[in-house]
């Protein structure tokens, strides 16, 4: 898979500095916990954090270090596991290919097989961030994400089956360490499910963004952010079928196998921790003192 191209990428953005990705690079080689880092994934999260080297060092941190805490979301990503393809086979989650009159990428989601008894809210994130994560990686930087989930034909039952603290992590997760500048969330056709949407989501939200997060009865309310040719046919778009898009999806992941096989090591290890970062959280899994430990929940 190809990544990011670091020549273009100091053509493009004239705040990037060679000095502070040399910061970076000094600073990742001291963290013996971190993984070693590319100057292209250290540009990725520099931009991330709009040139703040204090701000990308906490996110970079957080990144690998969440990404060991939680394997149900970030292990087993290899797309040739039997598993996996049947979870591909669940939901669709794409960058469409027209962006927003902002220059914002827009990440599309929604349900694809409807069977509840399927519906492994955790499988999915995996599903997820695989898709967020290998767009983010060999694409160049841009000016920002937007998320649109698309909760038609999603039922209470899909609901009642995620927990709590899953939809706590996976949300700490994108708001803190998942290299974007995050611009807004919308969920769409929520209908009835959003009694029980909006109290799963809207605690875990951060006060900044909780105002670009909205909430639509049908489709037609989010046109006065994203014009309509944005979206796939199936709302008036110019953007390919449903499922010609979970197709394409499912293609890209396959054939970046073993991209996901080599990513997947790059965690923290947290016996080479020297100090506990402040962000440690038990009720995250994230132990103190440097060690982890995978709590159960009921």
């Amino acid at each position: 898979m190809k990544v990011v191209d670091v020549i273009e990428e100091y053509k493009k953005n004239k705040d990037l500095h060679v000095e502070d990705i040399e910061n970076l690079k000094e600073w990742s080689k001291k963290q013996l916990h971190l993984p070693p880092i590319s100057e292209a994934h250290l540009i990725i999260f520099l931009h991330s954090c709009y040139w703040s080297i204090e701000q990308a060092k906490s996110t970079i941190d957080k990144y690998y270090t969440y990404r060991n805490a939680w394997p149900e979301f970030f292990a087993d990503t290899n797309p040739d596991n039997p598993k996996v393809q049947r979870d591909m086979k669940i939901a669709l989650f794409t960058f469409l290919p027209t962006k927003t009159p902002e220059n914002y990428k827009i990440f599309y989601t929604r349900l694809i097989d409807l069977d509840p008894a399927k519906f492994v809210f955790a499988d999915l994130m995996r599903i997820m961030d695989m898709n967020l994560v290998m767009e983010t990686m060999e694409s160049s930087t841009c000016d920002g994400l937007v998320i649109v989930c698309d909760f038609e034909n999603t039922t209470i039952g899909h609901l009642l089956k995620t927990s709590v603290m899953e939809v706590k992590k996976f949300l700490t997760y994108l708001q803190e360490a998942l290299p974007v500048r995050l611009k807004a969330i919308h969920f769409i056709n929520v209908g009835r499910v959003v009694d029980l949407l909006l109290p799963l989501a809207k605690p875990f939200i951060k006060k900044e963004l909780l105002e670009c997060v909205h909430f639509y009865d049908a489709f037609e309310g989010i046109l006065k952010f994203i014009p309509k040719e944005c979206f796939p046919e199936k709302y008036g778009g110019s953007c390919l079928s449903i499922q010609d898009l979970h197709a394409q999806m499912r293609e890209n992941l396959l054939r970046n196998g073993q991209y996901f096989i080599e990513t997947e090591k790059l965690v923290s290890n947290e016996l080479l921790r020297d100090k506990t970062p402040s962000y440690m959280d038990k009720d995250l899994g994230i132990g103190a003192v440097g060690s982890f430990k995978k709590l159960e929940f009921d």
